[in-house]
């Protein structure tokens, strides 16, 4: 079942009143009703309504929309999508179409508490980059204003940050200080030859690599035959992952949403290969071409970097040398550090991810059958396109979509983003992931409720929508044959 709710209208509120209701609609279980308008609660449970849940109890006290999914007593973690604060010349529209806003969280968590009883644990938060400050993101995105509303009311609902490895560093990149945390919050899985990235093994040396940490140490998870990732222990001892991600494009992957969003659930971030180093012709995918040979030095000096120390005064400075030879370089080679369509590692990482975090025990072992539920709601009330997922546009898109299949799901956002998702190897291939599907059902199966009514694909293509803007290197790519406007009017 995929819920679609659409309403050009739809904006975010502010945080006055913690996001609370402007009505107190019959199985709300707080006191606090908001003095203002807030159009997203009500649509969030409008998104739920129109998928059917708990149809019979409908506009009662007892309405209980996720119960089929959430039972008392489940340990819940509602995955956001929060990479970073908001930069100083960031337009707040355009930091909100790439982070889940604190609205979204708290009617959804407020219906999450309904499944479970107050006998459960809910977390919210993810892995976000390691330069980001934590504090600053639950405020920019409000979910900070959630977090206080819950506190002061003695509910168990607890933001968690599941970063082990945390780098506190200025604007230029020089570092202030270094946090590890405790080793024993990360579960290292490996996959082994079920990995995805298995079937890269044939080359001779796959040189893994993600920007800003030691490729010694990714190459100590990814060797001949190993394929291990370090999840935050508080994924694997849930019962339910609901995740909130964005609707928005991504360099690497094409688009971010329902299985990319996963990437938040490690612990360690360097166990997670974005690219491999070099051009298609060097056995990499870092690159389309480097003629010049100026990438594969600005590559070889960034590495070198990354096995110095960061928390010291070398390390830090090396650092800041580094970020200028990138700003450098980038007006050159625009296109690098596998952001674009040819970039054949990342999208094997992310869907290991999203089976890990659906089959892998609280110990780390991969079983048979899922371990853990899968809910989704897409937060595209301002979808982002464009240079996501750090830099995207804002596109008022005024959308939710709520869906427990996430391939089916991310099948279609690339379409309502105007893409092609036979084009997008995120998608395309989820379909066809033997050992540990990802796929609850196919297509065909799926009941798409779009307002209220039964639809069909063919039928949302002639919604009058934006098509959005693709990655720079991903344009002429991945963008659907026929437009969906150039569509309607022929």
């Amino acid at each position: 079942m995929l819920s679609l709710l659409t309403d050009p209208s739809l904006v975010y509120p502010d945080a006055n009143d913690f996001y609370s209701p402007d009505e107190r609609y019959p199985e709300y279980r707080h006191e606090r009703i908001s003095s203002q308008k807030n159009p997203v609660y009500r649509a969030v449970r409008e998104c739920f309504a129109q998928a059917g849940l708990d149809r019979d109890h409908f506009d009662t006290p007892g309405w209980n929309p996720l119960g089929d999914h959430i039972h008392p007593g489940d340990k819940v973690f509602v995955l956001c999508n929060f990479a970073n604060e908001r930069r100083s010349n960031e337009l707040i529209q355009d930091y909100w179409s790439r982070c889940t806003h604190g609205s979204v969280i708290r009617a959804t968590i407020d219906y999450i508490l309904i499944a479970t009883g107050g006998t459960g644990r809910i977390y919210f938060g993810n892995a976000p980059t390691q330069f980001c400050h934590w504090q600053a993101v639950l405020a920019d995105t409000g979910a900070q204003a959630v977090l206080e509303f819950y506190n002061t009311r003695g509910v168990p609902v607890l933001a968690k940050d599941l970063r082990l490895y945390v780098t506190d560093a200025t604007r230029l990149g020089k570092v202030k200080g270094v946090e590890r945390r405790d080793e024993t919050d990360g579960v290292p899985v490996n996959l082994g030859n079920r990995s995805m990235l298995a079937e890269l093994d044939r080359e001779k040396t796959q040189r893994y690599r993600v920007k800003n940490y030691n490729p010694s140490r990714t190459d100590a998870f990814h060797a001949q035959g190993s394929h291990t990732f370090v999840i935050n222990r508080h994924i694997l001892d849930s019962d339910v992952i609901f995740s909130i991600p964005k609707f928005k494009t991504h360099e690497k992957v094409g688009i971010s949403c329902a299985l990319k969003g996963f990437v938040g659930t490690v612990g360690h971030k360097d166990s997670l290969p974005h690219h491999r180093r070099g051009t298609p012709e060097q056995g990499g995918d870092e690159y389309p071409s480097d003629k010049t040979g100026l990438l594969r030095m600005a590559t070889a000096f960034h590495e070198q970097i990354q096995q110095t120390k960061p928390d010291t005064p070398l390390g830090s400075l090396l650092r800041v040398n580094d970020r200028v030879v990138r700003r450098l370089v980038r007006p050159v080679a625009p296109v690098s550090e596998g952001a674009w369509w040819g970039n054949n590692t990342a999208w094997r990482m992310a869907l290991d991810l999203v089976r890990i975090a659906t089959y892998a025990s609280p110990d780390g072992e991969m079983g048979t059958t899922p371990r853990r539920r899968q809910l989704v709601l897409i937060d595209g009330i301002l979808g982002g396109e464009g240079e996501g997922p750090a830099e995207p546009t804002a596109v008022p898109s005024g959308f939710l979509q709520f869906g427990d299949n996430l391939v089916a799901v991310d099948y279609l956002n690339a379409l309502l983003m105007g893409f092609d998702p036979e084009k997008i190897p995120l998608v395309r291939e989820a379909f066809h992931v033997s050992q540990y599907p990802i796929l609850n059902r196919g297509l065909t199966e799926e009941a798409i409720i779009h307002n209220g009514h039964p639809t069909t694909i063919e039928e949302l293509l002639q919604i009058e929508r934006h098509p959005f803007e693709p990655p720079m290197g991903w344009k002429g790519k991945m963008e659907a044959a026929i437009n969906p406007r150039e569509k309607m009017a022929g």
